[in-house]
């Protein structure tokens, strides 16, 4: 828990191990392990959700800091945090999601090879995507990655295009639990010449008109 744009050798964690902890029921399958002594547990039609811990106190020990869970009952009076509300703020939902336009910046430049194109999912909003190529992607142009590292990215993910047909399975089924629902609106089709190495980016997201 930090302020934006913090050093990252100022940056101070958060004590995750203390209510939560990575394990594998199976080699396919990752997931974690819950303490509901600092976590609960909601059951909903659509699945068990946890609900993660809301208070935290700053703990200092040989100079090193960490944010240590709180219990509800053990949260001091005085600071007035027991009567607070931390409800998500109403959105305006008819201001759309927007990537930067700037000729400069890493969307433009290099830049999409083919689109724009427009995915109508079924939350009633309008996706506009472009394909680019792997390497060029945002994402990797800001992953201070060398030129070679990327190239290197692009020539194993266009093997892997070319060999990973997705009439195959990979992982074998979860041994526990579902897998995530895709708006099939989501699946998308690359456009002749681009079926190796080009990955859909969305760059635009707002209300259907």
């Amino acid at each position: 828990i930090y302020k934006p744009r913090v050093p990252r050798e100022k940056k101070v964690s958060l004590a995750w191990n203390s209510f939560a902890s990575s394990m594998a029921p199976d080699p396919s399958t990752y997931g974690f392990r819950w303490n509901y002594e600092l976590a609960t547990k909601k059951d909903t039609k659509d699945g068990p959700l946890v609900t993660l811990p809301e208070y935290y106190r700053l703990v200092k020990d040989n100079n090193k800091a960490e944010w240590v869970v709180v219990l509800p009952k053990d949260v001091p009076v005085e600071t007035g945090l027991a009567k607070v509300s931390f409800s998500r703020p109403l959105e305006d939902t008819s201001k759309p999601y927007v990537t930067p336009d700037d000729a400069e910046s890493c969307w433009k430049k290099p830049g999409p090879v083919a689109g724009p194109f427009q995915a109508h999912l079924g939350d009633g909003s309008v996706v506009t995507y472009y394909w680019y190529r792997f390497a060029d992607q945002p994402a990797l142009l800001n992953a201070d990655l060398t030129d070679i590292e990327r190239q290197s990215l692009q020539a194993r993910v266009e093997k892997l295009h070319r060999n990973w047909k997705k009439d195959r399975d990979y992982l074998a089924p979860p041994a526990i639990g579902k897998l995530a629902y895709v708006d099939p609106a989501l699946i998308v089709t690359p456009p002749p010449g681009l079926e190796a190495g080009y990955v859909p980016i969305a760059t635009r997201q707002a209300a259907e008109e």
